[in-house]
């Protein structure tokens, strides 16, 4: 893996993180060639090591000069002239208290290079790492095709998609032809970037140029568009490989169902597992982790337990991040028992329980105590509780209308040095509000602002319901006053909420006010908004502004559901179902879709 090496951090004794990098570098090229010196016989093991010229890319003499004094280890740094062959240290190089190096000192190979462009590439120094490739010419030695595609693996750790493309077209240039790592690397690098038009474009360039290919580009082309969030060109590139005579491996299943399980096609997911069956190949713990993810999504608790099932069938042993899934996929479905019976399950097959375990487990528990009784299996599991562990047992608290215990558990969370968000807030302020306590509610609130937590919309409108049971419409309004001082719009709840308390406070001329600048802020009244304000306008006597008000244009949106969710979840389900219904031979080819990308 990368290694995290913060370009503006400070390392060991001060010195920065590129001088360590470099110098790491070195010490690595002079111990390979002293095995190498040791394994051809031109040294034994107590003889010195002969130093060649290091590549001129670490040979800046300023920087390891200012940084390298305790890191030589002893004596003077080695300071190591260029030259052609016979090259050799000069006076107080390494290894001088032995006696003098051989005549003939052994020259970097291109494999060595390679190493050094790998190690300098997970360091994040990709300017280093490409020009290794010019210091191979000044050395003698033509960049091969290994190197090349270690650069450009250094570019995509780094994420430089404009260098790997310039890399790509100097390779074809100096007659160096790539192959199928060196685009599924590129594609990668654009995939990363969120550029998926890019990565379908080169991958069409691999096609053009003739480079012999397996499904490993394709793969990952899929995995770029999935990363940009264009599951349907994802399939159509993966429905492409039988066109070019591939068949898809566990790799390309893999993508295609990460790709599916992010976009929530849990129909997409259980076929291509079946697809995979068809193939003659076994499905993976991968494989069902990405279509648990889809079924999580989209709150499909039974298909989740049907997956846990087909499982066992294929005898795959579910890991932990399954089993996380599985269980908050039932939780979130209303499967409380079953959850519970998954968690039983995970303990006594020994799988490692996490916060993310825990946190689902409160969430679907029975009862408050149940949930708390909780903390002590983490205890004894040394899970230290975080913000997702409390919050559920809050809610959980909350949601048995026991506010007393969700209380302490806030008080618990200051004291383990975690700051409750807005979330937690509104869940115990909402407790609150429907116990009828009131005055809980104002002392929640209170105390969200000396714990620099800032109130939202949702916050706001629980307070404005507090307000409104207990008549209070002018300390309603003034909440109205204090959503702006915070620069937070009001939404159509909050809206509505006002005018049906001063309607039942019979204030009327407040009604409209709150109406006029519900209109002023281009929100549109739902159907029950509308027939109390024509109800205000009639006891009022403004039959002609209840006629227009009547005639107003109402949303279909539930204010409840915030943004209209529900129609855009029927557009996301009748498209998934309707991609399922289209013919398999009309799909588009990937040149098909390319050339809808150009258009």
């Amino acid at each position: 893996e990368p290694l995290p090496l913060p370009a503006d951090s400070a390392v060991a004794d001060g010195g920065p993180p590129r001088l360590l990098a470099l110098c790491c570098c070195v010490a690595l090229l002079q111990l390979r060639q002293w095995v190498r010196s040791v394994q051809v016989g031109a040294l034994s093991c107590c003889a010195p090591v002969p130093v060649p010229a290091l590549p001129s890319q670490l040979q800046d003499a300023e920087s390891f000069e200012d940084g390298a004094d305790g890191v030589a280890g002893h004596g003077e740094q080695a300071h190591v002239a260029p030259g052609a062959s016979g090259r050799q240290a000069k006076k107080g190089g390494l290894g001088q208290e032995c006696g003098d190096p051989p005549a003939k000192a052994l020259a970097y190979e291109a494999d060595e290079y390679n190493m050094v462009i790998v190690l300098l590439g997970k360091l994040r120094l990709w300017k280093e790492a490409v020009g290794m490739l010019a210091d191979m010419e000044r050395n003698g030695l033509k960049p091969d095709l290994c190197c090349y595609n270690a650069v450009l693996k250094a570019l995509q750790i780094s994420g430089k998609f404009k260098e790997s493309v310039e890399m790509l077209t100097e390779m074809w240039a100096e007659n160096v032809l790539p192959d199928e790592v060196s685009y599924m690397i590129i594609i990668a690098t654009f995939g990363q970037a969120g550029m998926w038009v890019e990565a379908l474009q080169l991958l069409a360039d691999l096609e053009k140029r003739g480079v012999k290919a397996s499904c490993k580009p394709y793969s990952a082309a899929i995995v770029a568009c999935g990363r940009c969030g264009q599951a349907e060109k994802a399939m159509q590139v993966f429905d492409y490989l039988p066109e070019l005579g591939l068949e898809p491996d566990g790799l390309t299943f893999g993508a295609i169902l990460g790709v599916l399980g992010k976009d929530g096609d849990w129909r997409g997911t259980i076929d291509m597992l079946r697809r995979i069956r068809e193939a003659g190949l076994k499905p993976d713990s991968v494989h069902y982790l990405a279509a648990m993810n889809a079924c999580n999504r989209k709150l499909r608790g039974y298909e989740a337990l049907q997956l846990m099932v087909d499982m066992y069938k294929d005898q795959v042993k579910p890991d932990s991040a399954v089993y996380n899934l599985a269980i908050n996929t039932c939780r979130k479905s209303g499967l409380n028992e079953q959850a519970l019976e998954l968690f039983k399950e995970m303990k006594e097959e020994g799988e490692e329980r996490d916060s993310r375990t825990y946190s689902a487990v409160m969430g679907a528990s029975r009862t408050c105590k149940e949930a708390v009784a909780l903390l002590a299996d983490m205890k004894v599991d040394k899970v230290k509780p975080d913000m997702a562990v409390y919050g559920s047992l809050i809610n959980t608290c909350a949601r048995e209308g026991e506010l007393d215990q969700a209380r302490s558990l806030l008080g618990e969370m200051k004291a383990a040095d975690l700051n409750p968000d807005v979330l937690i807030y509104n869940t115990i302020i909402r407790a609150a509000h429907e116990a009828q306590q009131w005055g809980v509610v104002g002392d929640i609130f209170e105390e969200m602002v000396p714990n620099e937590v800032r109130p939202d919309v949702v916050t706001y409108n629980t307070l404005v319901k507090t307000a409104g049971d207990s008549r209070e419409w002018q300390r309603a309004l003034g909440l109205l006053d204090d959503m702006r001082s915070q620069g937070l719009k009001p939404d159509l709840l909050h809206y509505r909420s006002l005018i049906f308390l001063c309607e039942r406070c019979q204030q009327f001329d407040a009604a409209l006010d709150v109406y006029y600048e519900m209109k002023k802020a281009s929100l549109l009244p739902d159907g029950k908004t509308v027939e109390s304000l024509v109800r205000i306008c009639r006891k009022i006597g403004r039959r002609d502004l209840a006629e227009e008000i009547g005639n107003t244009k109402v949303t279909r949106s539930d204010p409840r559901k915030g943004s209209e969710w529900k129609s855009n979840a029927r557009n996301v389900r009748q498209d998934r179902e309707d991609r399922e219904e289209r013919p398999q031979d009309r799909r588009p080819t990937l040149s098909v879709a390319i050339a809808g990308i150009e258009e």
